[in-house]
């Protein structure tokens, strides 16, 4: 037998499926499969692509969801190309001043150590930060609820989830977000955005995809798309001005979805009342 075949072929047969594995099965066929029709036979083409594409969905959703499948997946061929997408670890801190959920991502098999590395490191000390000061604002606030006379058994913790969200992946680039997603008294979550150029091996910046006007470019159509949701949602407000969003301009998040277009992101109150949360603004 071929060697990478062997090779496959012990690592697939290591691999323990999940408790879940039948149900992602399932679902993966339902979001493949055609909504139908009037009874006609099926040629056989159509039933195998069908089940072809409801393996790539459930192969796709473990590879991002069961680390072990993942790391195993990368010693597999072709399944390794698309192994590169994300992988994590999670991990739970708590005490009586908070409760901290962690998902952290990392990129791999990109081709280059060096730029994973880079990376990944960067991730981590935002994360590392992130629950640093997560620990520190919990802190303060249970000594607040103490001064205020609140008991120990009536104490709010302070809670926090750090997730990660893939926004595009293929052979191009690598567009992801980190969440750090908090509630105490209200909820709020807080968007850190990475977009790298997997040919260049580099970050992608907003003159990269939009040129060197891109200030322009951006603030026009963002403007354009606020007096649009604005007449569509009468309710709606925004707080940014066209001043406002210039000097923005420098610092503003985005990342890149999977038609290739640039989004710009805000966080939840940044230019419009909480309530409205987060707002996307895409750049075509």
């Amino acid at each position: 037998m071929n060697n990478k075949l062997e090779q496959s072929k012990i690592v697939y047969e290591s691999i323990t499926p999940p408790a879940s594995y039948g149900s992602m099965i399932e679902r993966a066929l339902t979001e493949a499969s055609p909504e139908p029709r009037r009874a006609q036979p099926r040629r056989w083409y159509k039933v195998a692509g069908t089940c072809v594409a409801a393996v790539f969905v459930m192969c796709v959703t473990m590879l991002n969801t069961i680390p072990t499948f993942a790391l195993a997946a990368q010693q597999i061929p072709v399944i390794a190309d698309i192994a590169r997408v994300l992988t994590f670890r999670e991990y739970h801190l708590s005490d009586a001043a908070y409760e901290i959920q962690v998902e952290v991502p990392s990129i791999q098999n990109t081709g280059n150590t060096e730029l994973e590395k880079r990376v990944n490191t960067k991730i981590q000390q935002k994360i590392d930060q992130i629950v640093a000061d997560a620990k520190q604002r919990g802190k303060d606030a249970i000594d607040e609820q103490r001064a205020a006379g609140g008991k120990d058994e009536d104490l709010t913790p302070f809670h926090i989830d750090i997730t990660y969200e893939i926004k595009s992946s293929n052979e191009n680039t690598l567009s992801f977000v980190v969440n750090d997603m908090e509630s105490f008294i209200t909820a709020y979550t807080y968007q850190t955005f990475y977009n790298i150029d997997l040919n260049t091996d580099q970050e992608i910046s907003l003159s990269d995809k939009l040129g060197p006007n891109y200030v322009e470019l951006i603030v026009s159509s963002i403007q354009k798309q606020i007096a649009q949701r604005a007449q569509e949602h009468p309710d709606w407000t925004y707080t940014v001005t066209e001043e406002d969003l210039k000097e923005m301009a420098a610092d503003l998040k985005f990342y890149i979805n999977d038609t290739g277009n640039v989004v710009i992101s805000f966080d939840k109150g940044e230019i419009a009342p909480p309530p409205m949360g987060i707002q996307d603004f895409e750049i075509q």
